[in-house]
């Protein structure tokens, strides 16, 4: 991993090999994590997909139903259970051999391929590499059963491509055992009308449906988020949710989603200097003095110093300020406690998701949308959790005896004692069958009708509770008054601890810069602002912007944005000469190289979209583009 020493490249060897071991160990148990659900949760279509293929011997053709690109089994999944010893060996043939033989028919060029693994042994006539007679030749040699082909994206090849390799492969069927498997995102039918009649007819399909996707997502996220001892590093709400609406509105693979959060991990550990202490604990006397200047200049450090000036603690502010050996011990308490509330933050979201799946007839709300707002420290005061307490008011006793097994097994939240009492309460109970009922269930609610100057009044009134249910309602308030408090202590916006830059990343610019770059904006400011990627003080320019030291496309664009629709050539160049013309008026040489640059500036304007000739006038150029539209 190449890492690069920071702190202006002042950073220790050993450091670096810090942050490089830490990103190894955090990433690598976190992506083992997730390859275990991902297979899991395909691990049904997998074995009906492996069981349908051993037991066939024929041409077939194994459709994918609803199997998009967002959950994709690759050869890895399937490939090992496929080899057989002896007379049930069994090959995985790419795809790209039909394709580059489709290609070579269609133009006329030779190709290379370079994933086939097959020898020819004869003597005399070569065959070319795009003839069967090879693989059928290899499957008599080595008494091949079964030649698999995979389509991992069918959808996105061309109809009559697909119908001439179905076309093709059929004619060798009773030669070659031949089965096709494509991976479809929409449906049988949609798949059915790219393909030519002729080529359906050929095929005798079986449909196999994996999970959801969205729900695949779903437990993905839950396995990055949910609660675990071993985690050091935490992402904030703000980039777990660019990375769920980019995987919403572009609908990309699961993968994508594993690759953006590697990215992630990646860039903290890259950028972070002090991303190493998050498991280490080098000796005082081996740390840099850079490592503390790094630490007095995280905002979340200037903040709880400022608050100590607040207080009037000056002494202690200027202790942290100017001694390293109490820096680093104040440092050392706040990421422990800091990543002990994150992860008491975690759990306290994991009991309030138990309960509300739980409490029946209630709509869900997605794992990823809890912890999304309790990440950003939205969910104290949200809708969400009055809802939930008031729900919890309102179960009846063998439910709430149900949900308070559940979250007993959270270490965190004590219950004292309520879990007995309730217990005790339901055994007093005279009808052991009838659950108990608060005060708040509407079942001791009662409408009452009067009818007051020909008017109808709907009134609500109480009805009289037993003793068991008074002592029922006395024990629900007291599990409200221990979930209250238990929210409000735990469920806290994890960007007001100290020191939450090194165990939280929740930048947004990095990622979403590599994810859904912008070109043309970063183009148009290039040349709007040259100064800004220069760094020169001579593009700093004059008061319009413009400036002869600037390159000479900047210049241009920056005319072209003056412009209207039509540009006129002739006033274009008399400008362009203006700002780069010398004050001697009769250097031809001088000239010549400045219309040199104008050609250049107006031919990397063409080239890039901005301008064309224009059918109207021909010493005018027509502008195809508006900056910011």
């Amino acid at each position: 991993m190449g890492f690069v020493p920071l702190l202006g490249g002042k950073e220790e060897a050993q450091y670096v090999s810090l942050r490089c071991r830490e990103y190894e160990s955090a990433w690598t148990r976190l992506e083992n994590n997730l390859h275990e659900v991902f297979e899991e949760v395909n691990r049904q279509t997998v074995d009906d997909v492996v069981g349908f293929l051993m037991g066939t011997e024929s041409q077939e053709c194994v459709c994918q139903g609803e199997f998009t690109s967002k959950a994709r089994l690759t050869n890895k999944e399937y490939g090992s259970d496929l080899n057989r010893p002896d007379n049930e060996r069994s090959i995985t043939w790419s795809l790209y051999i039909g394709i580059h033989a489709i290609i070579h028919n269609a133009t006329n060029q030779s190709i290379a391929l370079a994933d086939e693994d097959l020898s020819d042994d004869r003597q005399g006539v070569r065959l070319l590499n795009y003839d069967l007679q090879t693989v059928y030749e290899y499957v008599l040699k080595y008494s091949i059963v079964r030649v698999v082909l995979w389509f991992p994206n069918s959808e996105g090849l061309d109809g009559t491509v697909l119908a001439d390799i179905v076309e093709v492969l059929s004619s060798w069927q009773g030669r070659i055992p031949f089965i096709l498997i494509f991976e479809i995102g929409t449906s049988i039918d949609i798949f059915e009308e790219k393909l030519s009649r002729a080529a359906v007819r050929r095929l005798r399909g079986t449909s196999f449906e994996t999970k959801d996707a969205a729900e695949t997502l779903e437990l993905m996220f839950r396995t990055v988020t949910g609660p675990d001892e071993s985690r050091s590093l935490y992402t904030g709400a703000g980039l777990l949710q660019i990375f769920l609406d980019r995987q919403m509105e572009h609908v990309q693979s699961v993968q994508a989603f594993i690759k953006s959060l590697k990215y992630t991990y990646m860039t903290h550990f890259f950028v972070n200097a002090l991303s190493w202490v998050l498991n280490s604990s080098p000796a005082t006397s081996t740390l840099q003095a850079e490592h503390y200047e790094a630490v007095r200049n995280l905002p979340s450090f200037r903040r709880h110093v400022e608050n100590l000036m607040k207080e009037k603690q000056f002494v202690k502010a200027k202790r942290l300020l100017d001694t390293d050996h109490v820096l680093q011990e104040l440092t050392r308490q706040f990421l422990t406690e800091g990543t002990k509330s994150m992860k008491n933050l975690v759990e306290a979201i994991e009991v309030l998701n138990i309960i509300q799946s739980s409490i029946p007839n209630k709509a869900h709300v997605p794992w990823s949308k809890l912890y999304l707002k309790g990440m950003a420290g939205d969910l104290t005061d949200s809708s969400i959790l009055r809802e939930l307490l008031l729900s919890v008011r309102k179960l009846p006793s063998d439910t709430m005896i149900k949900i308070l097994k559940k979250v007993s097994t959270c270490a965190i939240l004590e219950l004292d004692g309520v879990e007995t009492d309730l217990s005790d309460l339901t055994h007093r109970a005279s009808d052991g069958s009838t659950p108990l009922r608060s005060e708040y269930d509407v079942y001791h609610e009662t409408l009452r009708t009067t009818v007051v100057a020909q008017k109808v009044q709907l009134s609500k009134h109480k009805a009289t509770l037993s003793k068991q249910d008074a002592d029922y309602s006395k024990i629900v308030d007291r599990i409200n008054s221990v979930l209250k408090d238990f929210f409000t202590r735990y469920l806290i916006n994890p960007k007001t601890l100290p020191l939450h830059e090194i165990f939280l990343f929740d930048l947004k610019s990095p990622c979403r810069e590599v994810f859904a770059p912008m070109p043309r904006q970063a183009v148009e400011r290039a040349w709007n602002a040259p100064h800004d990627y220069l760094d020169c003080d001579c593009c700093d320019g004059s008061a319009n912007g413009l400036a002869p030291s600037q390159p000479p496309t900047a210049i241009l664009y920056q005319l072209y944005l003056e412009s209207g629709a039509i540009i006129n050539i002739s006033d274009l160049w008399s400008a362009f000469n203006a700002i780069l013309g010398s004050e001697d008026g009769d250097d031809e040489g001088k000239e010549q190289e400045i219309l040199a640059l104008f050609y250049r500036g107006l031919a990397e304007l063409k080239y890039l979209g901005m301008i064309k000739n224009s059918r109207k006038k021909t010493d005018h150029l027509a502008k195809n583009l508006w900056k910011g539209l």
